[in-house]
């Protein structure tokens, strides 16, 4: 019986040690890089509150995450937040959210929010700094709200999450993102 448990231990760590793994690895936060542990913070809030996120995660050629985007209006109004981009287990670089809006709108709110990448094309798109969003409408009330599109559209797919506040809006929006590789060394 020993010998019989002992060869089966070693058949099993052979067909394990054997069997492919995932093939996009868990990305792990630098602990001296604040930016990349609040997203990490981030990416665990979203699989917590929207379990399709791991789901995205997995599919996805690359994602970027903003851990918070802060946005205010009446009338006229703006957001800014920055973030990372990722692919498999690598920070590939840095990411900033600008918004004006205009419309019937009042109110503040701080949300988060991720793009997943469905292949290297749509990554590249976003790099360049062509990537935009057009046109929104909606309530956000306390902590509730969580929105996004179901499936890739044009090879990207977006979730938001607000965090906190409270804000209405009927308005015309133009979102611009900026994207700058991390240094070979910073990663």
């Amino acid at each position: 019986m020993t010998h019989r448990a002992g060869l089966l231990t070693g058949l099993l760590l052979i067909v394990i040690g054997l069997s492919p793994m995932s093939a996009f690895a868990q990305w792990q936060p630098d602990p001296q890089a604040r930016a990349q542990v609040k997203s990490a913070e981030t990416i665990q809030r979203f699989r917590d509150r929207v379990p399709a996120t791991s789901l995205y995660i997995d599919d996805a050629y690359a994602y970027a995450v903003w851990p918070t985007i802060g946005r205010a209006g009446f009338g006229f109004g703006g957001a800014y937040g920055r973030g990372i981009v990722i692919r498999g287990d690598n920070a590939l670089g840095l990411t900033s959210y600008w918004q004006f809006t205009s419309g019937l709108q009042a109110g503040a709110k701080a949300f988060s929010m991720m793009i997943f990448f469905k292949d290297e094309a749509a990554l590249e798109h976003f790099q360049t700094g062509a990537f935009e969003f057009m046109g929104q409408a909606g309530i956000d009330v306390a902590t509730v709200g969580v929105s996004g599109t179901p499936a890739y559209s044009e090879g990207v797919a977006v979730l938001a999450m607000t965090r906190f506040g409270l804000m209405g809006e009927f308005t015309i929006s133009g979102v611009k993102f900026r994207y700058k590789p991390l240094e070979a060394d910073s990663r």
